[in-house]
This record gives structure tokens, sequence and C-alpha cells, in this order.
């Protein structure tokens, strides 16, 4: 009888093998990710990366590339073993067709060298100091490509994808109480993390990591195998459609012997298709008048009909000058501050209606309140290549 039962000892290791078993299958057959969602994951990368690349590209001014990015999946209370010293962390939360966290760890010199790019620098910044004026210009970029990467998402998906505004802070790693961006509660957690290399024009290559909550990438995989299984059923719905559309087309019926007239009447010859005769056409280059200054333009509204738009009211608008600063400089400006202009004194200043030029003047003061006396109106050859 007592082969039949299992000592105190043998019952711990079956307790602790089932302990680690059901440990082991909380991490990978909870949330281990198959090729098939790594394929996905690095899809939507590309996509919303790449759209966050043209926006940061233009944002800089200087070519911007984002690599392949390299799927894995990691615990979510070993994700602060990655990484040393001071990061700067975006922290975005879907609310509108995905909802979930996503975070963006970047190295604090690559955004220290892009804030001072976007304040009119050259980004050769000794440093890797961020202040308060920086930090706004990195967050209001990460706005802009975060944005991009979003839209890009909803047309991959076929669905509106919103988020909220990123938040960006710099945090410390070495720190032990540094608290990560709450992906998930427990540290055992499954998450998925995306390595990205960062490429830009006179910069050094850099890496940066993209860290989803297994979540959110349920929510991606799940949209992705629906829009599949909406193009499958598409597709098939096409085809028999196309098959009954074939299949409903007349068929040439086997003609039938016709019996022999008999020669009663005199035989009719049948009708030939007569050619028809073409008669000469003469061509000659067509004559254009050339725009000249002061020829009237004639108008697309008869005159009798164009008493009809008198009241259609327009925006005139009288410009100074222009000038192009930089974001440093504008966040440089108080009160006194001196804006130079690209026009030189007394020179006229132009004169546009609905932001099209017309003509040209100079000011005057009429009764305390400024005025343009007319001085020129712009031929319609130089209206027409000003609108180019």
């Amino acid at each position: 009888m007592s082969d039949q039962f299992l000592s105190q000892d043998e019952l711990d290791a079956l307790l602790k093998g089932l302990s680690n078993e059901n440990e082991n299958e909380t991490f990978r057959g909870g949330g281990s990710l198959t090729d098939v969602e790594k394929d996905m994951i690095g899809e939507v990368g590309n996509i919303s990366m790449g759209a966050a690349a043209t926006a940061l590209s233009t944002i800089l001014g200087r070519n911007v590339n984002i690599t392949t990015p390299v799927v894995e999946e990691v615990k979510f209370g070993e994700i602060g073993k990655d990484f040393s010293g001071e990061k700067v962390v975006v922290t975005i939360e879907f609310v509108e067709g995905l909802t979930g966290l996503n975070v963006l760890v970047l190295q604090k010199d690559v955004v220290a060298k892009i804030a001072d790019i976007m304040m009119g620098g050259t980004g050769e910044v000794e440093g890797e100091e961020i202040d308060e004026i920086k930090l706004s210009a990195v967050s209001e970029a990460m706005n802009q490509m975060m944005g991009a990467a979003a839209t890009a998402m909803s047309d991959f998906f076929k669905t509106k994808v919103d988020i909220t505004p990123p938040k960006v802070e710099v945090l410390n790693f070495d720190d032990p109480n540094v608290t990560f961006p709450p992906i998930e509660a427990d540290p055992n957690t499954p998450v998925v993390k995306v390595s990205f290399d960062l490429e830009i024009e006179g910069l050094p290559t850099s890496k940066f990591v993209q860290i989803m909550s297994s979540d959110l990438v349920k929510q991606m995989y799940e949209m992705f195998m629906k829009l599949q299984k909406d193009e499958t059923e598409k597709a098939v719905q096409e085809q028999p459609a196309t098959a009954t559309q074939t299949q409903s087309q007349p068929q040439p019926q086997p003609q039938q012997p016709q019996p022999t007239p008999v020669a009663s009447a005199p035989m009719q010859m049948p009708m030939m298709p007569q050619a028809s005769v073409q008669q000469p056409v003469m061509a000659e280059p067509a004559q254009f008048q050339p725009l000249t200054p002061g020829q009237p333009q004639q108008t697309a509204v008869p005159p009798d009909k164009l008493e009809l738009l008198f009241d259609v009211p327009l925006t005139v608008t009288v410009e100074l000058g222009r000038t192009r600063m930089t974001l440093k400089q504008i966040l440089e400006l108080s009160v006194g501050s001196l804006i130079e202009l690209d026009k030189l004194t007394g020179e006229p200043v132009d004169i546009l209606v609905n932001g099209k030029l017309i003509a040209r003047g100079e000011v005057v003061v009429i009764d305390e309140n400024f005025g343009v006396r007319i001085t020129e109106i712009v031929s319609p050859k130089e209206r027409f290549y000003a609108a180019q």
C-alpha cells in the first residue's frame, strides 16, 4: 500500500515543478510572439516610424532615416537593465482605435543635438544638458512625429487612430528609485521591445527603443487579422461575380443552313461600303498675342453679368515686408525687439487681394490713419508669374 503514495519529498518536487511550469507559461504561453506577430509589428513599425522620420526631416531640414526594426519580447521588470545613465523617455497614450501606452527611449546626447538644430544651431553641442526651452522644442518635435505616425497607422489599419500629446521627460536609469512609465502592473508580464537605428544627416547614428504592452500588440494583431480577413472576403466575393458575368454572356449559336433561293427574280448584288473621300485639311500654326503691360485682359464673365459679383467681399492686404527667423530668434523676442524686413525705406509696398499681388503703392497718412496711394498696377503677365 505504501508504494501507491508519494513521499513528502516527491510531493515538494512535483509542486515545485508545477510552479515553474506555470510561471513559464505565464510569460511564454501568455505572451509569446509568433513569427506572424513579429512580422506584423515590424511592418507597423516601418510604416509609423517612416512617417515620423519624414516629419522630423521637415522640422530639421535634414535627411532623416529610421532603419528596419528588430522585434523581441522581454519581461517588463527587466527593461531597466537594458539602459544606463540618463535617457529621454517619451510616453504616448493611444486613446482611439487602440488603447494602451507606447514608450520611446532615446539617447540624451542625440536629443540635445536635435533641439540645438531646431533652435537654429548646427547640432554640434559639447554637453548633453537639456533645459526647459530645449525640452519644449523636443516635445513639439515628438508631437509632430507621433502625430504623423498615428496618421500612418490609421491608413494602414483603415480606422482612426488617435493619441494624446506625448509626455517627454529625462530619467536616470542608474537611480534605483526611478519609475518607468506604467506600461504593465506586473513586472513579470511580457512586453514588446522594438529597436531602431536613427540616422540624421550630419550626426552620428544612434539607437532608440520602442516599448509596447502585450495588450496593445494584441489589439494591433486583431485589427491586422480583421483587415486581412476583409480583404480576402472581398476578393472571394468579386471572383464569383466575374464568373457569373462570364457565363451570362450570350453564346454564339450554330448557324442553320439557309435554303437556296429560286432564281425567279433578278439577283441583288450586295452593297459594298463606299470609302469616304476626305477633303484635304489646311493646317497652320496658331498665332497668340503676347502679354504686354497695359493690355486689357478679357474677363470670363460677360460685362452685363459682372454686376452679379459686385457684392462679393474681398480681403485687401498691404504688405510692408517679410523676413525669415529661426525658432531660437523667435523665442528671444521681447518688448522692444526690432525685426528687420526685406524692404528699404521708401520702397513701394505690395497690395494683395485675397493673397494675390495686384498693385504697389506708397504709405500715406489720412486723418491720423495710415493709407496707401496706388502708384502701379501690376500687369497680367507679372501677376501670372508672381502666382507661380
